[in-house]
């Protein structure tokens, strides 16, 4: 008994040393969706920043597929001592309510390090159509049925829940349209075969300013500031609709707290670095940080809100 005891101090005391040495290896650091989009692109920014406060390795993996469940069940099956990790989208938390059979559990299996940021989307409308403004496109919707159809770049995306939720807030029927990706979807936006559509800023904007589409208002809390003339949709009487999309960074569930306080407080002072916190306003993202118990808090709370949406629009995904 008392050397089991013993051995049992040896562990406790060796689990302890190791995380008072954290990291001592290569962080791997899993994205669960090709490279070269906008989550590949500021996760390679702030791991970046991240490896150079650690003055460790961080790897940059990208497992796609599945709307994000491939890599997602890779790190939640990993080892959970801290060198395993994961960044997610808003998609993370909406996919128990799309898919009824999922391999692990996206809020269960994973915890919350660090929230990068919040993605507003802006709400566009083609130019070719009448609408100049959120009110008159409410106005038009109901009286044009037919022709009141929004862009999405998939079934159970982002932008398509926002644009069913918007549809459900002003009482107007809305047609989804969903697209493979956005580029395929602006062309008819643009002739004005399609409405409506959310998306990003950073994709967007510029085809506002061109003239080919018009920024109806924005789903951040507050005016964005590159673009100060779009009103919020809570400005707006839609204050439901402030959100959007977001990033962040999870690991395995039972990685130790001291460990994933380290990550979280080193990458509180990454986003918080003026270089970093400007690069992802130019992303389009809305710099946040944060404690792993708000962005669990955030998660749970994202979960419960979609998952009405989902429920309302009978959205089902095999």
């Amino acid at each position: 008994m008392h050397a089991t005891l013993a051995l049992g101090l040896v562990a406790a005391g060796n689990a302890a040393l190791a995380q008072d040495h954290f990291p001592s290896r290569p962080i791997r650091v899993v994205v669960p969706y090709t490279a070269g989009g906008v989550s590949d692109t500021v996760t390679r920014l702030v791991t970046q920043k991240l490896s150079e406060r650690l003055k460790n390795p961080v790897i940059i993996e990208n497992l796609p597929g599945a709307n994000g469940q491939i890599g997602s069940q890779a790190v939640a099956r990993a080892s959970p001592d801290g060198y395993t990790l994961l960044v997610v989208v808003a998609g993370h938390v909406v996919n128990p309510s799309l898919y009824p059979k999922m391999g692990f559990s996206p809020l269960t299996d994973l915890t919350g390090v660090s929230q990068f940021g919040h993605i507003p989307l802006l709400m566009v409308s083609s130019a070719a159509l009448p609408p100049k403004n959120l009110s008159e496109f409410a106005g038009w919707a109901k009286a044009n049925p037919d022709k009141a159809s929004f862009a999405s770049s998939g079934t159970g995306s982002g932008a398509h829940l926002a644009g069913e939720l918007f549809g459900e807030s002003a009482h107007v029927k809305l047609t989804h349209i969903p697209y493979k990706g956005m580029a395929p979807a602006l062309t008819d936006m643009f002739s004005g075969q399609v409405a409506m559509a959310f998306d990003s800023v950073q994709t967007m904007m510029p085809q506002v300013k061109a003239g080919k589409l018009r920024a109806l208002a924005i789903t951040s809390e507050k005016r964005w500031p590159s673009s100060p003339e779009v009103p919020t949709m809570a400005e707006l009487g839609y204050p439901n609709m402030t959100g959007g999309s977001w990033i962040g960074l999870l690991a395995p569930a039972k990685v130790p707290a001291p460990v994933i306080a380290k990550l979280s407080a080193e990458l509180q002072s990454v986003i918080d670095s003026p270089e970093v916190h400007a690069k992802l306003i130019e992303y389009g993202i809305d710099p946040v940080g944060g404690t792993p118990a708000q962005f669990n808090a955030f998660m749970q709370g994202e979960a419960k809100r979609w998952a009405q949406v989902i429920k309302q629009a009978n959205i089902r995904l095999e």
